[in-house]
């Protein structure tokens, strides 16, 4: 690794390694570094909502087939509290299946051939902000000191760089349990949206993946986001004759649910790191791309470091006011709210 760069991003999840490939498009010397190898596992459901894809446009990309899972699209099906009978699928909409695992070293593979400096298995460590940045970063057991003049954090819900960062709020986090088991049910190809109080505060959802069922839910409190699960799985049984025969595997994963905080000084954050996900579903990887175009662009307009930051923000506070709205809305709301909902949900008519 050189010990000069432009730009240092943390972690080549979407976010990082689509604000490294329009960072070396904006003629910014890029490295990339990754805690893991390329495509390292992520508990996630995976879906990708189509709107994404213009996102994917603007780095010049188009979705790769082989990144998609089976089946490659799903409907969106919305179950109200008062069950099956009253849901259904959104009209005219679908989002894209996700072989998350695929698609995170598809972006990276793309980054590196884009001209980026990927280097994998590296720790970020600290850092220190002056004029430059000065990051201390490990590899193998070896210590390497880097000066750039930004840095961009996207290593996630519980971004390091977030945390070294004196003035950021501590990011509160949504416990996400998930299971993939073998078994059959009366489910469509449909990404099942599960809202019911009675079984989570949050949300609950079903998807297929490959033969396998994904079913998970949420909550800020771990040990309630395990009696969920139990309850939606004893709810799916009941109500679409789920059959669950062999559980292949239980994850756990963490999605940001505080306060969106995007940076300070030339250190900016994108991504869960900045807190960018939609608190209603869970979804954060349009939001992820979103931010990392968004902020190699204002890298490349800005004349000074905390400039960047100020474009940045204003750049990014369509998203910053959408998190904002989706924040805490299931947890304030009843039952009864959800059942108007997912009603005029379905008599909306999507046009993406």
């Amino acid at each position: 690794m050189k010990d000069k760069y432009d730009v240092l991003i943390v972690g080549a999840g979407p976010a990082g390694s689509a604000a490294s490939i329009k960072c070396v498009e904006e003629g910014l010397n890029t490295l990339l570094v990754e805690k893991g190898g390329l495509g390292r596992h992520k508990p996630c459901a995976g879906v990708l909502p189509p709107v994404a894809s213009y996102v994917l446009d603007e780095l010049g990309l188009h979705l790769s087939d082989n990144v998609l899972s089976d089946p490659p699209k799903l409907k969106v099906f919305y179950v109200p509290p008062s069950g099956r009978a009253n849901g259904g699928e959104l009209r005219n909409y679908f989002v894209f299946n996700l072989d998350r695992d695929l698609f995170d070293r598809w972006l990276a593979e793309k980054a590196v051939e884009r001209g980026v400096n990927l280097q994998t298995n590296t720790n970020f460590i600290t850092l220190e902000q002056g004029a430059q940045v000065e990051a201390i970063l490990e590899t193998k057991g070896n210590i390497q000191k880097v000066e750039v003049e930004y840095i961009v954090g996207a290593d996630g819900a519980n971004s390091k760089v977030r945390r070294c960062l004196k003035d950021a709020p501590t990011q509160k986090l949504l416990t996400v349990i998930q299971e993939s088991w073998e078994g059959y049910g009366e489910f469509e190809d449909s990404f099942y949206t599960i809202l019911n109080r009675k079984i989570t505060p949050t949300y609950g959802y079903l998807l297929k993946k490959r033969g396998t069922l994904l079913i998970g839910t949420g909550a800020k409190d771990s040990k309630l986001c395990v009696q969920s699960l139990e309850a939606l799985k004893s709810w799916l049984k009941s109500m679409f004759n789920f059959k669950p025969n062999k559980m292949i595997k239980r994850e756990v994963g963490f999605l940001p649910y505080g306060e969106c905080f995007i940076g300070c000084g030339n250190v900016m954050l994108i991504g869960d790191a900045a807190g960018l996900c939609n608190r209603f579903s869970g979804e954060g990887i349009r939001f992820a791309l979103e931010s990392g175009l968004t902020v190699a662009e204002s890298i490349k307009d800005a004349k000074s470091g905390c400039q960047a930051l100020e474009i940045y923000k204003m750049r990014a506070q369509p998203i910053l006011d959408f998190v904002e709205k989706t924040a805490n809305i299931l947890e304030e709301k009843d039952d009864k709210w959800r059942e108007e909902f997912v009603l005029t949900e379905l008599r909306r008519s999507n046009l993406w």
